[in-house]
């Protein structure tokens, strides 16, 4: 703890003196510390992990370039309206206006850099989802992460290399430093076991992420449990705190995207499970299906299952279950979303699914009896539910959730960018196999609300005098996401926070600090 006595705080002697201090250095900390200095200003950057990247670095790379401004914003608007969540238009015009350059400026980073469509519109049935656009990075290598990787090359390249901008890594922020009048002039940093000072003649941006790895906060404001995190274990609140310290307002603090994912015990984080194979059914702890499972966007797997059941006093569809046969099996890795994450960074899952097999994380029936009791299911009703399911498939439609058994031309589903034409199989051959799913964070929204400036506001909505914010921290995104709409977002408001916090005015050394402490 630092208190207003300590020598540095009488003295205003930092350690490390600069205009701009970014902490946290992914997606949105790049973007932020690139349009810092382009403006002018000697910039730093914190990061609490031993490399940067972030959640940007292991995600798939995705990033939104709207075609046509007025149509995305009102396409993003209404997700706003449907889902009921805080909604400021002026950050949503102002976001869409500048995501409509994030194609011409990740170019512009490095020479030869080029991107390409991959997707559209999460919910195409809402008004204006025409102008949604996703973007990728193009480049060598194969595999879901590679993408990331190419986005994060040219992000780092145009920090580290091009412009030389310092970044201190396994460096953690641990509160901000205000003058008399609650301006931020500087922060408290844990560096290789010792505080630091760095004073920030300019402005403090905080890019430091979601909270997915701290516990309590999502014990406190997001439904479902339990819910695991496959991101950057970096993501464990530090922003939302510091920024609380000083006065600064949340909001969409219950927003996540957060898909159904496999948890294991040899990993912290989770694999994200986005599941190719037609013949497969998701059910609950009763062993009965809940939903469409081609139904559910993949960005809101949380939204799928967290019912609370008021007389069993449980979450009835955490975990909830995938159920598929051998056909299944031999399609492919359980998820194509395999290779996301930071699990998935650090583990190959095989292409027929034995390995996962032979570890137990995948399990095993000879008959849908025998599997049942394994998952701990009613054996009679798991068996009910997939003889309708079958019985179903043979009379051409899902009678229970209608899923459709194939994707038609014409349409655009929100799942099409998943997944093949056929979408529905029976589950016809022995032996079955079955494993839990979990709610599987990729990241939260929440946290300090900013404006359309990028400013961190309290909670009277007036801003908190030099301090900024971009990415995932506060998240302009409601409890329905727009997938790519994350980094989109850290490209977008890292370049006006970067911007916007280089033009503030030098403050000198006229003013005493105060309430450093955490």
């Amino acid at each position: 703890m630092i208190n207003p006595s300590d020598e540095y705080v009488r003295t205003q002697q930092w350690d490390q003196r600069t205009d701009v201090v970014i902490v946290g250095y992914g997606g949105a900390g790049a973007a932020a510390a690139i349009s810092a200095c382009d403006a002018g200003a000697r910039v730093m950057v914190l990061e609490s992990m031993a490399q940067g990247g972030g959640n940007t670095r292991v995600s798939m790379g995705g990033f939104l370039c709207p075609s046509d401004t007025q149509e995305a914003i009102t396409y993003i608007s209404a997700l706003y309206d449907f889902c009921h969540s805080e909604k400021d238009e002026k950050v949503i015009r102002t976001f869409v206006q500048e995501a409509a350059e994030n194609v011409t400026w990740i170019e512009s980073l490095k020479e030869g850099t080029k991107t390409h469509v991959y997707g559209h519109a999460g919910y195409p049935r809402v008004p204006g989802a025409g102008s949604m656009k996703k973007y990728l990075v193009k480049g060598k290598g194969r595999g879901m992460s590679t993408f990331a990787g190419n986005l994060w090359q040219v992000l780092s390249y145009a920090v580290e290399e091009k412009r030389r901008i310092p970044v201190l890594t396994q460096t953690r922020a641990k509160c901000l430093v205000t003058d008399r009048h609650g301006a931020v002039i500087g922060l408290v940093a844990q560096t290789e076991g010792r505080q630091i000072t760095i004073g920030a003649d300019r402005a403090v941006i905080l890019t430091t992420g979601g909270y997915e790895y701290d516990r309590k906060t999502l014990q406190n404001h997001v439904k479902g449990f339990p819910i695991y995190a496959s991101g950057n274990p970096g993501n464990r609140g530090d922003g939302v705190r510091m920024a609380q310290k000083v006065g600064a307002a949340l909001w969409h603090m219950n927003a996540v995207s957060c898909g159904l994912g496999i948890k294991v015990p040899d990993f912290e984080a989770g694999f994200q499970a986005v599941i190719e194979a037609p013949g497969h059914i998701f059910v609950d702890k009763t062993g009965r299906r809940f939903m469409n499972e081609r139904g559910m966007e993949a960005h809101s797997g949380l939204l799928a299952v967290d019912h609370y059941d008021t007389q069993t006093l449980e979450y009835p569809r955490i975990p909830c279950y995938v159920i598929f046969d051998e056909t299944a099996r031999l399609k492919g890795p359980i998820s194509r979303l395999t290779g996301l994450g930071t699990a998935g960074q650090t583990y190959r899952w095989s292409r027929d699914n034995h390995v996962e097999i032979e570890k137990g994380w995948i399990v095993k029936g000879r008959t849908l009896g025998r599997l049942a009791t394994k998952l701990g299911l009613s054996p009679e009703t798991l068996e009910a539910t997939v003889c309708r399911w079958n019985r179903d498939l043979d009379s051409g439609r899902d009678a229970q959730f209608h899923r459709p058994i194939r994707s038609r031309e014409d349409e655009r589903p929100a799942y099409k960018d998943f997944v093949t034409s056929v979408l529905s199989a029976p589950l016809a051959t022995p032996p079955f196999y079955g494993l839990p799913l979990y709610p599987c964070l990729a990241n939260t929204q929440g946290g300090p609300r900013r404006n359309s400036a990028a400013q961190v506001l309290d909670p009277f909505d007036q801003p908190i005098p030099r301090l900024y914010s971009a990415g995932e921290l506060g998240s302009m995104w409601g409890l329905i996401y727009q997938g790519a709409g994350n980094i989109a977002e850290c490209l977008a408001f890292g370049r006006i926070a970067g911007k916007n916090a280089a033009n503030e005015s030098a403050q000198g050394d006229q003013d005493l600090m105060e309430q450093p402490g955490p």
